[in-house]
């Protein structure tokens, strides 16, 4: 796996952790509103947040076997 890979890994893992304590932390705001921040926070579209957090796309995460 290359440097660039792993470092889009470690995001995509910081995202997801984030975003699952700003949505315990605060279990009334709206998804928008967890994802707009989240965003905010990570210089990304909240647009590549939801794919992130769903695992959508490119940003599924496989398993090795």
């Amino acid at each position: 796996m290359s440097k660039a890979n792993n470092r889009f890994i470690e995001r995509n893992i910081a995202v997801r952790s984030f975003f699952s304590q700003l949505e315990n932390k605060n279990p009334n705001w709206r998804i928008e509103a967890l994802e707009r921040v989240t965003a905010d926070k990570f210089f990304i579209s909240e647009r590549t947040v939801r794919a992130i957090v769903k695992q959508e796309g490119i940003y599924i995460e496989l398993k090795s076997v």
